[in-house]
């Protein structure tokens, strides 16, 4: 069996950064964002995996679908995680497995090698000492691999 292929994405803002950006955005950055600055440090960490916003990209090409990534995906989200918290001193707690779909899928899917399958992503967050910080994978699940 050959090693997946993943794609990986960091973000770190500052929270006042995404608290004027909620202020501009008002009703329709809560209505996309839901959770507020998690949520979107969290999909702007999966806009940076796929390689950017491409043409027809919308804030819901990324969807929260589970509580924790398992198998391979996890253990390589929990290693990079960790490389993380060391350089910004931050625990990051939050964790999910995502869908990945619309322009991000086909984005995603220029990108990494040929393979049938969901396109699936995963995630960790924290905040802290002024800042949120996020990491997300990007990787196609093939039947019978998690």
């Amino acid at each position: 069996m050959s090693t997946p292929a993943v794609l990986l994405g960091v973000d770190i803002v500052a929270a006042d950064r995404l608290a004027k950006a909620a202020e501009r955005g008002g009703e329709t950055f809560d209505r996309v964002m839901g959770g507020g600055g998690p949520t979107f440090s969290v999909k702007e960490s999966f806009i940076k995996a796929v390689g950017g916003r491409p043409p027809g990209f919308t804030w819901h090409d990324f969807q929260e679908t589970g509580n924790a990534p398992s198998g391979w995906a996890g253990r390589l989200l929990d290693e990079a995680a960790a490389e993380l918290i060391t350089s910004t001193g931050l625990a990051l707690p939050g964790r999910a497995v995502f869908t990945v779909s619309g322009a991000s899928r086909k984005a995603a899917l220029v990108r990494l090698p040929p393979h049938e399958g969901l396109v699936s992503g995963a995630a960790r967050w924290g905040h802290g000492s002024g800042l949120f910080v996020s990491l997300a994978i990007v990787f196609v699940r093939r039947k019978g691999n998690q």
